[in-house]
C-alpha cells in the first residue's frame, strides 16, 4: 500500500468511503458510547489543528483582525450557555450565533471599511429581529454549531471536491455519506439488546423533573425527534416524574431514538476522521514545532479533563468546539459560493474546473477553499 503522502485524490475518496462505513458500523453498534469517546478524544484534536490551519490562511477573511470578532462572539456564547452570567435569555445565544455567521460572510467578501461597517450593522439588525423566533432558535442556536456543521457543511466540502475534480469517486463518496443516515432509520434492524449504562446517560444528559435538560447533548436528540415529528412527547398531565421517566426511557431505548443517536454519532465521528484523512491534501500538520507542542499539550489536558469529569470537560470542549465552528464560517460561505460557481460551470458545459478567485488579504498566503472532503 502506498504511503498516505502519495495517495491520489481518488484513493483518498475511496479511503473516506471506508471511513464512512466504519463510522456507520460503530455508530449503529454503540451510538452513545462512540459519540462520547470521539467527542472527548478526536474532537479537541480536530478543533485545535483546524484552528491552527485556519490561522495560517488568515481565516479566509479580508481583514487582519476579523477572527477576533468571531472569537469574541464564541466567548460570549459560551458564557451564556454555561450560565456564567445568570438570567441571560436563550435568544441572546441565537442572536450572537446569527451575528457571527452573518459577520463571517461580510469578513469573507467585503474589503472596504465602509462596506464592512454597513454589513455588520445590517447583520446585527437581522440578528435582533430573528432572535426570538422559534425556527431561528432551532437552526442557529441548536443545529448550526452541531449537526449542520458536522453533516451539512461536511457534505458541502465533499460536494465541492467532487465538482472541482469532476470526480466520480468524489460523487460516490457523497452518495455513501447521504445513504448512511437513511440506513439507520430504514435499513437496519431494531436494537432490543442494546442498553445504555447509567454513566453514559449521566454524561450525555437527561430530562429533569423541572422540565430542563442537564448539561450534555440529549436536548439535541429531543429537538431532532420533535422537529421532524418522529415523536410527540406532549406535555406532562400531572404525573411529572412519570412523564420525565417516559421521555428519558424513549430517548435512550426506542429504536427511532437510537437511530437518531446513531446518525449523530456517525456525523461527528466521520467529521473528525475525514479531517485527519485529508492531512496529505490540506497539509494542516505543517506548522511550527512550538505550535505543535502547544496543540499536543492542550489536547492532552482536554482529554484528561474529560476523563476526570466528563460533564466538566464538556464545558471546555463546548468553547473549543464553538470557536472552531465560528472561525470556519468564512470558509463555509466561500465554499457555498464555490459550489455555485462549479454548478454554473457544469451547466455552461465547462469541462475543466471553474477558476476560483484568490481569497483573504494575500493571494500568496491564502488559497481558494481547499477540497477538505
Amino acid at each position: 500500500m502506498r504511503p498516505m503522502s502519495t495517495l491520489t485524490p481518488d484513493q483518498v475518496n475511496y479511503l473516506n468511503i471506508g471511513l464512512m462505513l466504519l463510522a456507520g458500523g460503530l455508530a449503529f453498534w454503540r451510538p452513545f458510547e462512540l459519540f462520547l469517546f470521539v467527542y472527548a478524544v478526536l474532537g479537541p484534536a480536530h478543533y485545535l489543528t483546524e484552528i491552527s490551519w485556519l490561522h495560517d490562511r488568515d481565516y479566509f477573511t479580508t481583514g487582519k483582525r476579523d477572527h477576533l470578532f468571531l472569537i469574541g462572539a464564541s466567548v460570549l456564547v459560551t458564557l451564556c450557555v454555561l450560565n456564567v452570567v445568570p438570567g441571560v435569555p436563550p435568544a441572546a445565544v441565537t442572536a450572537l450565533t446569527i451575528l457571527a455567521f452573518g459577520a463571517a460572510l461580510v469578513f469573507a467578501i467585503v474589503r472596504s471599511a465602509g462596506g464592512r461597517a454597513v454589513g455588520i450593522a445590517g447583520v446585527a439588525m437581522v440578528a435582533i429581529v430573528l432572535a426570538d423566533l422559534r425556527a431561528a432558535e432551532s437552526v442557529f442556536r441548536i443545529f448550526l454549531p452541531t449537526l449542520i456543521h458536522v453533516s451539512i457543511f461536511t457534505g458541502c466540502f465533499i460536494l465541492i471536491g467532487a465538482l472541482r475534480g469532476r470526480s466520480l469517486s468524489g460523487l460516490l463518496s457523497l452518495l455513501v455519506f447521504l445513504a448512511v443516515p437513511f440506513a439507520f432509520l430504514y435499513g437496519l434492524p431494531g436494537r432490543e439488546h442494546y442498553a445504555v449504562s447509567g454513566y453514559v446517560q449521566a454524561s450525555y444528559g437527561y430530562l429533569q423533573n423541572d422540565g430542563r435538560f442537564t448539561d450534555g447533548f440529549i436536548g439535541l436528540n429531543h429537538q431532532l425527534l420533535t422537529i421532524f415529528s418522529l415523536h410527540d412527547f406532549g406535555q406532562p398531565a400531572g404525573d411529572i416524574p412519570g412523564f420525565v421517566r417516559g421521555v428519558n426511557a424513549y430517548l435512550y431505548g426506542h429504536p427511532v431514538a437510537l437511530a437518531v443517536m446513531a446518525f449523530i454519532a456517525f456525523a461527528y465521528t466521520y467529521h473528525y476522521l475525514n479531517w485527519f484523512s485529508k492531512t496529505s491534501i490540506i497539509q494542516w500538520h505543517r506548522i511550527p514545532r512550538s505550535r505543535s507542542v502547544a496543540v499536543i499539550v492542550v489536547w492532552l489536558a482536554s482529554v484528561a479533563l474529560a476523563a476526570y469529569d466528563y460533564r466538566l470537560g464538556l464545558q471546555w470542549l463546548f468553547f473549543l468546539s464553538f470557536t472552531h465552528v465560528a472561525l470556519e464560517f468564512p470558509l463555509n460561505h466561500l465554499t457555498f459560493m464555490g459550489i455555485g460557481r462549479e454548478i454554473l460551470g457544469l451547466l455552461r458545459g465547462a469541462t475543466a474546473p471553474a477558476a476560483a478567485p484568490a481569497l483573504g488579504r494575500s493571494a500568496k498566503r491564502v488559497r481558494p477553499p481547499p477540497r477538505r472532503s
